[in-house]
């Protein structure tokens, strides 16, 4: 074959939100046989591609990291290089049993294969996998794909039917419907036998070259864990490949139906592309790619002692390695932990009874529109410990207040993350922090009082050793996309709704239409007798105003702390 200049195919090049083509090859349990030892290099043409016998036995590995790091130029570029018969790195497989494993280059041949079946996400095998109803970001991502390939490339249907219109197809078609005859990539095979050996190949090569993200590899060597599942699970709304597929019947209905119900709790309303032009976002932000994130959720609520997706180097008292995290067979490790991270969330946002409906623009945003994890994390924890001590309705007595409070202080929010580092560097001193203020206002402190106590308790902010960087500080004359947010927001929120018994901000994954005169009284289902609430002001809350307690007191036999556990 002649040097075409070469492409390279590093880490800089992949997208952190990418196409998704994770359908294009299926996955299999490595554990279907001895391998074949097979030797040297095989050249894989257009026509293995559109075989019966090449591609329907092509596998990934069950633990291979998804195949969704590759932007759309990324794609198109791959085409590209295939058609002009440039140099493109080879793909290593594996024979086992009846299934060739892609041992490395997954994402090369799935470009190829998406490019010839026009499925960049949203096509018949992806729907298949993920179900008939896609993410708007997988959607969006796969018509800017495709959107790409017919300016730049044209597509595969069209170089099949070039032969008698060549008119169809894009300047420089002709030729390159004639080098599909004659390009190829090499395969190289794993002459290793054994699972291990070949398992063992896998993390040496991806690791020499394009690096495994930390997240991945943990999850990729705890592949089986329940933490692991659990992850795959609610990244993918219980959708994607069935990674729980070993599990009891029972158990494997919990963990689909669980894991839907948190993604929906973590990721509705959907977000566009642009500035936020609505106080309505989600709970936790993009719903896309979201594994890292939910990786540390879930090792958070469940107190697991695991490096967060930020560290790289593991310190000495954190979990690691598979051995520390063992397989869930039977599943019910699984839908322990997803129970209490639907706990947790339930807790933050929803329908249920015990949600305090908390606004994310309020507690897990910066003003310019940015979601920060760790803020989550460290709500999820302070409401634990609220509950826990019983003190749920001191935080709604004085929630109006503080909520104006957290949204004049948002520099403190970005300060101390910019200060401690992502992850859970941040969430403890986020939590300390938080909790700290909320204390003042439940003891009933003024604000400049509290401001006083800040400057004494916490003086790296006082001193602001780094001064936070506003939205849209040291920009063109463009507005950014943070400096449109901030303003829409500023100026939606003095007139946003307010919950009609404790005054806090509603937001609307979490209301409930509550009686002002209870059904019990008499109270009829007029519009007049209507008010909208937080579920947690209305199932318990509304109570404790109406007899004047400031403590948990029994309603129905459920008092009011415990109206926040399971």
């Amino acid at each position: 074959m002649p040097d075409f200049p070469r492409l390279e195919w590093g880490a800089d090049e992949m997208a952190a939100n990418g196409v998704n083509l994770d359908a294009l090859i299926p996955r299999e349990d490595f554990a279907v046989g001895n391998g074949i030892a097979t030797g040297g290099d095989e050249k894989l043409q257009i026509s293995h591609f559109e075989s019966r016998f090449f591609v329907p036995f092509l596998r990934k590995p069950e633990f291979q990291r998804e195949t969704v790091h590759w932007s759309p130029q990324k794609i198109v570029d791959l085409v590209i290089a295939f058609l002009d018969r440039r140099l493109i790195p080879a793909v290593i497989l594996w024979r086992a049993g009846q299934y060739n494993f892609v041992v490395d280059g997954a994402h090369r041949i799935s470009a190829l294969l998406a490019w010839m079946s026009d499925d960049y996400g949203d096509g018949e095998k992806s729907k298949r996998l993920f179900g008939p109803i896609l993410p708007p970001e997988q959607t969006d991502l796969a018509k800017t794909t495709r959107d790409m390939i017919d300016k730049q490339v044209g597509r595969f249907e069209l170089y099949k039917a070039a032969v008698e219109h060549p008119g169809l197809l894009p300047e420089g078609g002709v030729q390159r419907t004639s080098n599909l005859s004659v390009a190829y990539m090499v395969a190289q095979w794993v002459p290793a036998v054994t699972m291990a050996a070949a398992e063992d190949s896998f993390f040496k090569i991806n690791d020499a070259a394009t690096q495994l993200d930390p997240t991945e590899k943990r999850i990729l060597r705890a592949r089986g864990s329940a933490i692991a599942i659990a992850s795959r699970a609610i990244a993918h709304a219980g959708t994607g490949y069935q990674y729980w597929s070993h599990f009891s019947e029972a158990n494997a209905k919990k963990t689909k139906s669980e894991a839907a119900k948190i993604y929906d709790l973590l990721y509705r309303p959907h977000l566009d592309k642009g500035p936020i032009d609505t106080l309505d976002v989600p709970v936790a932000g993009r719903g896309y790619s979201v594994l890292p994130f939910v990786f540390d959720l879930i090792g958070s609520v469940v107190n697991l002692n695991i490096e967060d997706s930020t560290r790289k180097k593991g310190g000495p008292k954190t979990r690691r390695s598979e051995e520390d995290f063992p397989r869930d067979e039977s599943g019910d490790e699984t839908v322990r932990y997803l129970n209490q991270v639907d706990t947790a969330i339930s807790r933050i946002t929803g329908k249920e009874a015990k949600s305090l409906g908390l606004h994310p623009v309020v507690y897990f945003y910066t003003i310019g529109g940015t979601f920060l994890a760790w803020s989550l994390l460290a709500w999820i924890k302070i409401i634990d410990d609220l509950c826990q001590n019983g003190r749920i309705n001191d935080f709604c007595r004085i929630r109006r207040e503080f909520e104006a409070f957290l949204l004049g202080d948002k520099w403190a929010m970005t300060e101390i993350v910019h200060q401690h580092g992502s992850g859970q560097r941040s969430t403890p001193h986020l939590t300390k922090y938080w909790t700290f203020v909320l204390s003042k206002f439940i003891d009933g402190c003024s604000v400049d009082n509290i401001q006083l106590e800040i400057s004494s308790h916490f003086p790296q902010l006082a001193t602001k050793i780094t001064r936070v960087r506003q939205p849209g500080e040291n920009s063109k004359r463009s507005f950014s996309r943070s400096t449109k947010t901030a303003a829409i927001w500023q100026s939606a929120l003095p007139g946003a709704p307010r919950c009609a018994i404790c005054e806090g901000l509603w937001h609307r994954n979490s209301i409930h239409i509550d009686h002002k005169s209870d059904k019990s009284m008499g109270g009829t289902a007029h519009p007049e007798n209507s008010q909208v609430t937080h579920a947690y002001c209305d199932s318990t809350y509304k109570y404790v105003v109406a007899r004047g307690a400031d403590k948990a007191i029994s309603v129905s036999g459920l008092s009011a702390s415990a109206a926040l556990e399971d």
